[in-house]
């Protein structure tokens, strides 16, 4: 038997959230939200200065009968300045991506962290299964299943 859907909604940031974990849950009307802001940082090379952010979303969202669907997002985005050539450059760029994806990565660069400040070698990771596998451990827990392709 399938857990009442607000209890499930109530309970899901104190049974997701913890310091080990580098990701934050919230709940929004009928949705887990699992964010994981895997790299916010500015990277310094001879010639140029990049502040780099990239983010991962992972949206459960509940319906009536004790199911769930996802949604995978991921936003990143980059500005910087760069000098060469007797020339100074300026540039953005953003991306969004939503739809179903798995993705394994880790990146390296000497840099600021902006979470803590330390400037020296920044490393970044990011394991959607990590996240996906906590919050589907979760609803399972509590009853739920997976909504099938046609809900």
């Amino acid at each position: 038997m399938a857990m009442d859907k607000q209890q499930v909604l109530a309970e899901a940031p104190r049974a997701l959230n913890g310091d080990e974990q580098p990701w934050q849950v919230t709940v929004e009307g009928d949705s887990i939200i699992a964010t994981w802001r895997w790299m916010d940082a500015r990277f310094f090379a001879p010639d140029a200065v990049t502040d780099e952010q990239r983010e991962y979303t992972f949206t459960a969202t509940l319906n009536d009968k004790g199911r769930w669907k996802e949604q995978d997002r991921t936003d990143e985005s980059a500005s910087g300045i760069s000098a060469g050539g007797g020339r100074i450059g300026f540039g953005t760029s953003a991306s969004t991506f939503k739809g179903k994806t798995t993705q394994k990565s880790v990146s390296f660069g000497f840099g600021q962290n902006k979470a803590d400040g330390e400037v020296g070698m920044v490393e970044s990771r990011l394991d959607t299964s990590l996240i996906k596998d906590a919050v589907r451990g979760y609803l399972k827990q509590c009853g739920w299943k997976k909504a099938g392709l046609f809900g």
